[in-house]
């Protein structure tokens, strides 16, 4: 991250115990390592101390919850400075009782957040009916998201006393929110930035909040700009993970082998506090299903609570967790059943023609492409040759064996708070006819930049060079919703688009002016206003570039042989459109068509006349 002029580092003093109370904490030994400015503390919060959306995640916590947890933060000349003020502190713990796995928890009955239960059918009817019925237990891990760039901001106060935060954030919006809370200043005094990620993998949706605040902070209390980047050790200790689950199940099975009814609880792994467990947890309970029919289902969810990190968003978002489940359930009973697990998971696909719907109330539509991707990738993959294969193999060593599995993933996309899915943009067009555009998404390598600008450049009608794209941030797009559930795309490419088209509308109104036509008729392609049906002779009119040395401004020849393009006038599209705002002008005559100016700024317009108009 840039370094700025008289820049302070921040580094936390991490308290390596799983769970204790804090008896004393004395910084005074800190300010004797030179180059050490200022210890940050709770006491030196003005607003909220909490880096939460549930509150419930002190920012400097009187209560050790996870080892690694960061009860203070020192601020250094440099780098070096701050990491031997944060070991010169002295923290004094009275140690307590920790919960550190899963089956501890469940065990000892922690638990926080809601307690969703999914339920439809009637389960106890179908276990009735079914003919063969199992359960056990499954519990797996979760996942460190190992970005390449680790966890980092850079905080500002400008002379108006106006807080600005460059942060590794995939939801700006929200952490403006927390630093605004932590500093007891309206969100308005508050502007994140983000330019790019170096990795999020949803790792950098809620965690980097708190952060940010202590950046901002520390840059408040001083007057000098502050930055922090955990290395890899302090990232892996203080950030969460994916979540780790515990799944008991029950299901019943009729003859043929088609479920009839699942019973399920599945415990979620959420660390030391909420953060984004609850919607994590729904979405494990939503994709629970998969690809097949559960016509009578119960499945209850839980949060457990830990002397760990707080686990967080992690691609897929608990989908990944539900759908693991149903798949072990599966390939467990499977040889119960006598079956070949693909053989089972065949006969309990969704159907077409029968108005199934998901545990959770959603019609399956196209249930028929389940089956014909299914068959493609058995055909295509030669799973039958394969499978033959490997039996053979399998028969002649005794110690080593091959397998070979085939499972169908859904996947949903967007957010289940159906409130989140929206997006917001920010299109400006200059006078010499570039764009600078703005949108709510952020850029971790995925790409999104670079798609926003190919929407705007499609939608405008104009070359890809012609367009800018400006660093996210929240003093442009307000309010906007993380940059999450593999919706970035769709969200702010849909608001460029619709900016974008709003724009267009009122070039198309100014271009007909020129070109004699109905704005109905006129298409802007590559840079070029044209009227549908002209022959292609007139470059029609042009989308400007910057004036030359020459000053020329038109980024096509201007002679055209027996036609000629006029050069325009530059002024302002406002002053231009304020006195018909909604209706173009009257058309002028081919022959004495006179230039206007645009929204975008100078057109050229072509004339049937070798003569100039003389505007």
């Amino acid at each position: 991250m840039h370094r700025t002029k008289d820049v302070l580092h921040a580094y936390p003093v991490q308290v390596m115990k799983a769970h204790a109370r804090i008896v004393a904490l004395r910084t005074e030994p800190a300010f004797a390592v030179p180059g050490v400015v200022r210890v940050l503390t709770g006491a030196d919060v003005p607003g909220v101390n909490d880096a939460g959306m549930k509150h419930d995640e002190p920012l400097f916590p009187d209560e050790v919850m996870f080892h690694g947890h960061a009860v203070a933060w020192v601020l250094g000349e440099t780098l070096e400075a701050a990491r031997l003020g944060a070991a010169a502190v002295e923290v004094e713990l009275e140690e307590l009782p920790s919960l550190v796995t899963l089956r501890e928890a469940i065990a000892a009955g922690s638990y926080h957040g809601a307690r969703p239960v999914m339920e439809t059918g009637d389960v106890d009817a179908g276990f009735a009916d079914s003919a063969h019925v199992f359960s056990g237990e499954f519990q797996f891990s979760g996942q460190e998201h190992f970005y390449l760039e680790t966890h980092a901001a850079l905080a500002q106060i400008d002379e108006n006393g106006q807080v600005f935060v460059q942060s590794s954030t995939q939801h700006p919006s929200e952490t403006q929110e927390i630093v605004s809370h932590v500093l007891g200043v309206p969100a308005h005094e508050v502007t994140v930035q983000c330019l790019r990620m170096g990795g999020g993998f949803g790792g950098k949706e809620m965690q980097p909040h708190g952060f940010a605040a202590i950046a901002a902070l520390g840059a408040k209390l001083t007057g000098r700009p502050v930055r922090f980047r955990l290395n890899r050790t302090q990232d892996l200790t203080m950030s969460g993970k994916r979540h780790g689950f515990h799944a008991t199940w029950k299901i019943g099975f009729d003859a043929e082998g088609r479920i009839q009814a699942l019973d399920a609880t599945l415990v979620a792994d959420g660390g030391w506090s909420l953060d984004l467990s609850e919607p994590v947890l729904a979405r494990a309970l939503c994709h629970i299903d998969n690809t097949y029919w559960i016509p009578n289902a119960r499945v209850a969810g839980r949060i457990a609570r830990t002397n760990t990190v707080s686990n967080t968003a992690f691609r897929g978002f608990g989908g990944p967790q539900g759908m693991l489940v149903i798949e072990d359930i599966l390939g467990r009973c499977a040889p119960k059943l006598g079956l070949d697990p693909m053989e089972l998971r065949e006969r309990n696909f969704y159907r077409p023609g029968q108005g199934q719907t998901t545990p959770y109330g959603q019609p399956v539509t196209q249930p028929e492409r389940i089956t014909t991707v299914w068959q493609q990738v058995k055909d295509r993959a030669g799973i039958a040759d394969r499978t033959r294969e490997i039996a053979a193999f399998n028969a002649a060593h005794p110690h080593t064996k091959r397998g070979l599995a085939l499972t169908g993933i859904k996947f949903g996309i967007s957010f289940n708070l159906t409130a989140f899915n929206q997006g917001g943009a920010l299109v400006l067009i200059y006078k010499d006819g570039s764009v600078l555009i703005n949108h709510g998404g952020t850029e971790m390598g995925q790409g999104l930049h670079t798609k926003m600008m190919q929407v705007a450049a499609t939608t405008l009608g104009i070359p890809l060079d012609r367009v800018r794209l400006a660093p996210t941030r929240t003093d442009k797009v307000p309010n906007t919703s993380a940059t999450a559930a593999s919706s970035g795309a769709d969200l702010n490419g849909g608001a460029i688009k619709n900016a974008c088209e709003q724009l267009r509308e009122r070039l198309l109104r100014v271009a007909a002016t020129q070109l004699g036509a109905n704005p109905s008729d006129v298409r802007i392609t590559g840079g070029a206003a044209r009227a549908l049906g002209s022959d292609g002779s007139c470059p029609g009119t042009t989308w400007c570039a910057p004036r030359t040395s020459s000053g020329s401004s038109c980024r096509r020849p201007v002679s055209t042989g027996p036609r000629a393009c006029t050069g325009t006038r530059r002024r302002s599209a406002a002053r231009r459109s304020s006195t018909s705002p909604t209706a173009p002008p009257p058309p002028r005559s081919r022959s004495t068509a006179s230039p206007a100016p645009t929204a975008s700024g100078a057109w050229t317009s072509c004339t049937t006349s070798a003569t100039a108009s003389p505007r």
